[in-house]
């Protein structure tokens, strides 16, 4: 009689849970290819190239909800661009913040960045909540770079891509 009572407890109370919960689905987004610049000058060491992506979050959620409730990133894709004489790169520690969002490191790339070439980053397993970012309709994509060579470079540019994984309220 006990472990009946108790069961019926249980499931009263994972039932109570679930309807205050609300309905979410889950929604993938992706940013268009942003270019991402660091500006010059450039000398060996750390470094940083910044891009900025402004949407409308009407537009991205459509008929699917009314507010973002989650939101984290599941991945990010990297392009250095190729100059006429590219410096050597290597590793890349990627970030995201907003107006509300304080900076959030989300993705690592640790070999070399080799011109044209697409990379994967690593994507954190642990995020903090992007949810806020997506409310303010613009984030800035920050991505620390080292540069190998001692000479003086002028502008560098990268193509990024990220994707996120985002829940929305219905």
């Amino acid at each position: 009689m006990q472990k009946l009572l108790t069961s019926i407890t249980l499931c009263l109370t994972l039932g109570f849970i679930a309807s205050c919960g609300g309905n979410l689905k889950t929604l993938e987004v992706e940013s268009p290819e942003l270019d991402m610049t660091a500006e010059g000058p450039l000398f060996e060491g750390a470094n940083t190239a910044t891009a900025t992506w402004e949407f409308n979050l009407s537009d991205i959620l459509g008929e699917e909800g009314t507010q973002v409730s989650k939101a984290k990133v599941k991945a990010i894709e990297v392009t250095f661009v190729e100059l006429e004489d590219s410096p050597s790169l290597e590793k890349m520690v990627f970030e995201v913040t907003s107006q509300n969002t304080s900076m959030t490191r989300v993705g690592l790339y640790e070999s070399g960045l080799a011109p044209g070439n697409k990379v994967e980053l690593s994507v954190a397993g642990k995020q903090e909540n992007l949810a806020s970012a997506f409310k303010d309709e613009k984030m800035t994509f920050v991505g620390d770079f080292d540069l190998l060579e001692e000479e003086y470079w002028d502008n560098l540019s990268f193509k990024v891509k990220v994707k996120f994984e985002i829940s929305v309220k219905q």
